[in-house]
């Protein structure tokens, strides 16, 4: 009634207000009606509407949607407006526009429109609720719609639904709070269904429910400019479009399908916030056949559902900036096939081609319900290039049979690619718990730093905890001297920090990897090939199995490397090795392993400083002759904890050396362990040439940078002296 009276009291001045001859009613900040006081027959307040009579039409709108009444002697009527206000089972239509074309009808809250108009870009202001009603358009031109507080729920179809391919605008009003809802009963695609492109502005709020299918359907491209779209729930897909694109505003997904479904068109974030959360099985987040890019924005993916993918392209996923989030905590599932059952995992980015990052954000967590998933997985190449890369796995993997009495494994990985990984730039860190899970895991080729490229442009950590799996039983694994004992044939599924089944070479970085595990297989880095370093800063502690392996060749022509292994040894080639440049410290400590270990093939030294210590009574892999151009020497003198220093006839230092505790030496045979804690030193350098030299024991360093107790420019003191000679021969010459 206050409301009513307002009204009446301003209309009271329409006859005491000659200068001002034009009525404007006002609705959310929009003059929507408009007439010459000399057209108006007269005003009528009717029950809840208001009811504006001219000529032999009328105008009615009700009262609780009328913000003023004002008057002017000009026009401020928007030109391209309609108004559309739902209230219960009833509709208010505003249409100034039906002489020009555009006709709209209801039957109680159910609203048709359609338009043969030539206008462009009309305007249709939404707002008021109903929960039996719906809005069809049958657009000619490119138009817009702004939600102005609007709630509409249809149980038999779209609460709205565009049936032409016409360009439609979204307009999310300041403030506003807008609600679309189809029914179970709607036999069409989603609670906001389109033919055309859906691009969304403003600052308000949508929030959708698809209780039959998809919340937003469109048959073109959806564009979101800013807004906050909540799609609470959806019964598939949360959005579900030709392509689609995100600039700026928030984004929240909660779907029983698909969360952004691209289709065959592409995926590109900019900006804004997105977050998906999916708990079924076999489910995407953000997925399209086309290439998935994130140049900037904040994404958040919780996946929950088994073998389900948190991003998932056909084509390519290229990460150019911003921040992601994704935690996949979804089972493994067993699959039959033709060829027998084949394991589909939960991953968070999931790609059948190349898989890029540039820079960015990246956060993935993989929990221990994710039994044998991947962070980042791609048929083709995984390439990081620069960017902040944080992946955990936890979940352990398992054995099972593939058909007969075939058995394989599967077991998790932070990173895993078909064909090849190029880790070029970047800050990159890989962490693994479960059992048999891996840090970094190519079938193919593995690529570590740009060439000749500055070590700081990629900080590389890996580490792995988890013990391996039996697949058969027996021993075996692990790639050290009687794996698992004599007599032992087992299959199992190692862990590994970094593994390669073609080659694996190393250029620039610095790298580090920590394998804790207690058990075979627990590798720091493995190539089933040639493992190559040309350069980088490397540190590798295996607790238990090698520091490093390779199954054909080792060849290091430059980096600084320190390589412990606990009880294996330091450096594994199960081919030739040949050093020629860089530092390398290789580390055993329990017999019968090795420093430097390549059986009875060729150890070539041909530039650079070794630097190997292991338990006297161990095998030891002496340097080939005929492959050296660099001298070398085994001293097998030492004991724990001995400083040695080695001076040339001139008195110049060229080695000072803190020797390492091995606290399981001596004995020679099966299993290590046991005996004295004598050590073998074996060291080469270019400074290693024919001559006499002085060797000092037993005294103490001070000063001097140190790797890993090998110091540069540090002062010795105290000790015992002896002496010894180098031949002509670039055999290894042995010092007692």
């Amino acid at each position: 009634m206050k409301r009513i009276g307002l009204f009446l009291m301003a209309l009271c001045t329409i006859f005491f207000t000659q200068a001002q001859e034009i009525l404007h009613l006002h609705h959310n900040g929009h003059v929507i009606f408009e007439k010459d006081i000399s057209d108006l027959d007269s005003i009528k307040f009717q029950g809840v509407n208001s009811i504006f009579n001219y000529g032999n039409d009328y105008m009615s709108f009700p009262i609780s949607e009328m913000d003023s009444i004002t008057f002017s002697d000009n026009s401020l009527l928007e030109v391209n407006d309609i108004y559309i206000t739902w209230n219960g089972n009833s509709v208010s239509i505003i249409n100034p526009l039906a002489s020009q074309g555009i006709s709209i009808t209801n039957d109680g809250a159910k609203v048709t429109l359609s338009s043969t108009s030539s206008l462009q870009d009309v305007v249709y202001h939404l707002s008021g609720s109903t929960t039996d009603g719906y809005l069809y358009i049958t657009p000619s031109k490119r138009f817009t719609l702004s939600l102005e507080g609007v709630s509409i729920t249809n149980s038999e179809g779209p609460a709205i639904d565009v049936l032409a391919d016409k360009k439609t605008t979204v307009i999310l009003a300041n403030n506003s709070q807008n609600y679309l809802n189809d029914g179970s009963g709607s036999n069409k695609k989603a609670a906001l269904q389109s033919k055309s492109e859906l691009i969304f502005n403003g600052s308000g709020t949508l929030t959708l429910n698809g209780s039959i299918r998809n919340g937003i359907h469109s048959d073109d491209y959806v564009q979101i400019n800013s807004g906050h779209i909540v799609v609470a729930s959806a019964v598939a897909d949360g959005i579900h479009c030709d392509y689609f694109i995100m600039n700026d505003g928030e984004l929240s997904i909660t779907s029983s399908g698909d969360g952004i479904d691209g289709d065959d068109g592409h995926v590109e974030i900019n900006g804004g916030s997105i977050t998906v959360t999916s708990a079924t099985a076999d489910t995407k987040s953000i997925k399209c056949d086309g290439p998935i890019t994130i140049n900037g924005g904040d994404v958040t993916i919780l996946n929950s559902g088994a073998k389900s993918k948190g991003l998932k392209s056909k084509q390519s996923i290229n990460i150019n900036g911003g921040t992601l989030n994704i935690t996949a905590s979804g089972a493994t599932v067993l699959e039959s096939t033709s060829a027998g059952n084949d394991p589909s995992f939960c991953t968070a980015i999931a790609c059948d081609s190349n898989v890029n990052v540039y820079a960015g954000d990246i956060t993935i967590t993989l929990p221990a319900s994710n039994d044998g998933g991947r962070g980042i997985s791609a048929d083709n190449t995984i390439n990081i290039l620069g960017g902040t890369i944080n992946i955990t796995t936890a979940g352990s993997g398992a054995a099972y049979t593939v058909s007969g009495t075939t058995k394989d494994s599967y077991t998790s990985a932070c990173m895993k690619a078909d064909v090849g990984i190029n880790l070029l730039g970047g800050n990159i860190t890989c962490s693994s718990s479960g059992a048999g899970g891996k840090g970094i895991n190519s079938s193919g080729y593995l690529i570590i730093g740009q060439a000749e490229a500055a070590d700081s442009l990629l900080i590389l950590n890996v580490s792995t905890s988890g013990a391996r799996i039996t697949v058969s039983s027996g021993g075996g694994g692990g790639g050290g001297w009687q794996p698992g004992g004599p007599g032992d044939s087992g299959d199992y599924a190692n862990p590994k920090g970094i593994k390669a089944m073609g080659a694996l070479n190393i250029n620039s970085g610095i790298i580090t990897v920590n394998c804790t595990q207690n058990t075979e297989g627990g590798e720091c880095i493995e190539s089933k090939n040639i493992l190559t370093v040309n350069g980088g800063n490397l540190t590798l502690t295996s607790n238990y199995d090698d520091a490093m392996n390779a199954a054909n060749q080792i060849n290091i022509n430059g980096g600084t490397i320190y390589a412990y292994s606990g009880n294996n040894d330091g450096i594994d080639s199960n081919g030739p090795m040949y050093i020629n440049g860089g530092l390398t410290i290789a580390r055993a400590v329990k017999t019968p392993e090795e420093s430097f270990d390549c059986d009875n093939y060729t150890f070539g030294i041909t530039g650079g400083i070794i630097v190997g210590t292991g338990p006297s009574g161990s095998m030891y892999s002496s340097p080939t002759a005929n492959a050296c151009t660099q001298h070398s020497i085994k001293y097998t003198g030492s004991s724990n904890s001995a400083v040695q220093i080695i001076r040339n006839s001139d008195n110049a230092v060229i080695l000072t050396y803190q020797i390492p505790t091995i606290s399981g030496g001596g004995g020679g045979g099966w299993p290590p362990g046991g005996g004295s804690s004598g050590v073998v030193l074996t060291f080469s350098s270019p400074e290693l040439t024919q001559g006499t030299y002085t060797l000092k024991y037993g005294g103490t360093i001070s000063g001097g940078p140190s790797f890993h107790d090998y110091y540069t420019n540090a002062t010795y003191t105290g000790g015992n002296t002896k002496s010894f000679t180098i031949g002509t021969s670039y055999g290894v010459t042995t010092v007692q």
